[in-house]
């Protein structure tokens, strides 16, 4: 791997993380590496990183070195079918933060574990267009620090693109647990967004800077950074799989028997309206559109076996949303708790995933 430097960790199979990996080096570092290996070139600042290779056994001593670099670890996946320019496999496996350097090897095994996961069986089988490639995981390691926000980018094109983003950490966006704050971006700047002005680093428009690496990467890119005290770091990079909508954001109804959240995913549906408040409930039917507070990637069997999907939080860009539209499961997000109980007092809704809105049939 012309993009491994074993120098950092004293043991081969702890490598540190440089721009020379591409995507040939993907059944060795898998995809989310590849990705940030993307950014690296493009000269923007990611964390520094590790990787375990793919069926490489972490030596004790090469883990035991990054207990000097950082007490508390990210442990992220990096699976070979993982970030890939068809299916992004987002959320599908387990990352770890806040780790303890003594417990890096419990969170690495935990992670490899999740490649076989009855969630990536149900993504895995719902996309499948021809032969199922094996899953191969790689772990990244990477110091944990607590990020004042956190964001997510999905392009639409050269120049624009859509900007959500939270306080803290970013696994309440990435999750759908709470509805962000966003923005849209077209060539010519910001144009509308929830906030009275931009989100910035360092008075520095941070959707400009997305607008950048996008250009750098020649790509509409999906990305997800975070910001420090120090600045602003890129987490991950991964090619658009779908194509984004264009509705910028809930809009306030007058219709009562309309509700109106985000077009998370196009398409539309006429079904049952069944609200679920776990993914054992039995009362569970396929084919019912499935309403939810919020989803998390466990979901995803019930997900792929709905005629569509309504949550009461989460944004475009949230992981549920993100998988429905690979799905290609209609899908609102974002309604709200008060619309959510309106919705699941019984009878079918028509759910337009393209407009945001779900009727009250």
């Amino acid at each position: 791997m012309s993009g491994a430097d074993t120098r950092a960790s004293g043991a081969d199979t702890v490598l540190r993380l440089t721009g020379g990996l591409g995507d040939g080096d993907r059944s060795a570092v898998g995809g989310k590496a590849v990705g940030l290996a993307a950014l690296l070139r493009a000269g923007v600042t990611v964390p520094d990183t590790w990787v375990v290779p793919v069926g490489a056994e972490p030596a004790a001593d090469g883990l035991a070195r990054l207990a000097a670099v950082a007490p508390r670890w990210a442990v992220r996946s990096s699976a070979t079918v993982e970030d890939g320019a068809a299916l992004s496999y987002a959320g599908m496996f387990r990352s770890e933060l806040d780790v303890p350097a003594d417990r890096l090897a419990a969170a690495i095994a935990a992670v490899r574990d999740s490649a076989r996961s009855g969630r990536v069986a149900a993504y895995r089988a719902r996309t499948a267009s021809g032969p199922l490639p094996e899953v191969g995981m790689a772990v990244l390691l990477q110091p944990f620090r607590t990020p004042a926000r956190s964001g997510l980018w999905l392009g639409r094109g050269p120049g624009r693109g859509r900007l959500e983003w939270v306080h803290g950490s970013g696994d309440a966006l990435v999750s759908g647990a709470v509805t962000p704050a966003w923005e849209e971006w077209t060539p010519e700047g910001p144009a509308g967004g929830s906030e009275p002005e931009p989100l910035t680093d360092g008075g520095r428009p941070v959707g400009g800077a997305c607008v950048a690496v996008q250009d750098a990467l020649g790509m509409p890119a999906d990305l997800e950074f975070a910001l420090l005290e120090d600045g602003l770091v890129w987490l991950q990079f991964r090619p658009m799989t779908t194509a984004l909508g264009e509705s910028p954001g809930p809009a306030a109804g007058r219709d009562e028997k309309v509700v109106h959240g985000i077009a998370a995913s196009a398409g539309a549906a006429t079904a049952p309206a069944l609200r679920l408040r776990d993914i054992d409930d039995p009362r569970w039917e396929p084919g019912a559109v499935l309403l939810a507070e919020r989803t998390d990637p466990d979901w995803v069997p019930l997900m792929a076996e709905a005629a569509a999907l309504v949550t009461a939080e989460g944004g475009m860009l949230c992981h549920a949303a993100i998988v429905a539209r690979e799905l290609g499961v209609p899908c609102v997000t974002g309604v709200g708790a008060a619309a959510l109980e309106r919705l699941s007092a019984g009878g079918p809704v028509a759910v337009d995933g393209s407009a945001g809105t779900v009727a009250i049939l």
